[in-house]
């Protein structure tokens, strides 16, 4: 199979929602440094405080502002937007900014995601309608405002973020294992809308990345008398591989996806074999 995804992205325009840090901040250097100008959009405020931050105060606008001004540095092209992905008018203004600037898009990454920790039967119908909306509404929103510059555009890409949780099912995240889910099965329906119109729509899966997700999820899952390492030790015995993913190893499958022309509707995991057949 041949495929153009090693090829330089000069001219290209790409947006990564969540690109403030992370796995997002990886993916908006890898596709800088292939030459596309890239828009780092990110928020500073959450809706709720169902999430892994246990605040409503983030930092990830004020990151990917800082971000932006590393790589440019750098002789990169990105900019910063804020924007909360599950605000419909946020939304649609940063489209609206996109369509004013650099006038075209190529590839949208829907890299932003919230969890949180509760059995489901002491769970409150708040946070489980906050963690799904956390994960799912701005999939919907995005994709959604995305569409008409990616036709005026010729054809692009929309890649995903869903996760190990939206393949296999994990106690005490069944909000977030629905959201995921749910963005599996969003984005193998928009594939099949758009596939006529060159748009291509996919998902990525990442396994266990050591983010700030998953410090909250180890603080969260640690046993009596066992260290922080220790638990990390764990968590790797999971993985067939034995090693953890980077965020280097889901922007490469990402980079891969923006210009894959004959895959579509997938959901592809890169996690160490951890949800293998």
């Amino acid at each position: 199979m041949t495929t153009d995804h090693d090829a330089p992205l000069s001219g290209r325009v790409a947006l990564v929602i969540g690109g403030g840090r992370g796995i997002g901040a990886a993916v908006v250097e890898a596709f800088a440094r292939r030459g596309a100008h890239v828009v780092a959009a990110d928020t500073d405020r959450l809706p709720s405080a169902f999430n892994h931050y246990r605040s409503t105060s983030v930092t990830g606008w004020t990151e990917a502002r800082d971000l932006a001004d590393r790589l440019t540095a750098k002789g990169l092209s990105v900019t910063a937007a804020e924007v909360d992905a599950t605000d419909e008018e946020a939304v649609r203004t940063l489209y609206a900014g996109i369509a004013d600037g650099p006038g075209r898009l190529d590839t949208v990454v829907n890299a932003f995601g919230v969890t949180h920790v509760s059995p489901v039967e002491r769970m409150e119908l708040t946070e489980f309608r906050h963690v799904v909306s956390g994960n799912l509404d701005g999939v919907f929103l995005s994709s959604r405002e995305a569409l008409p510059l990616l036709r005026s555009s010729g054809g692009g890409s929309i890649v995903n973020f869903s996760s190990v949780s939206g393949r296999s099912g994990f106690a005490k995240v069944a909000h977030y294992c629905a959201a995921k889910f749910g963005v599996v099965g969003f984005t193998a329906a928009l594939a099949q809308e758009v596939a006529k119109e060159n748009i291509r729509v996919n998902a990525v899966c990442p396994g266990i990345v050591r983010s700030n997700m998953w410090r909250y999820l180890l603080s969260e899952f640690v046993r009596p008398g066992e260290s922080e390492e220790e638990c990390w030790e764990r968590m790797r015995s999971m993985i067939p591989q034995r090693e953890f993913q980077t965020p280097e190893d889901i922007a490469g499958l990402v980079l891969y996806l923006a210009s894959a022309p004959r895959v579509t509707g997938q959901a592809i995991s890169v996690d160490g074999g951890m949800t293998a057949p």
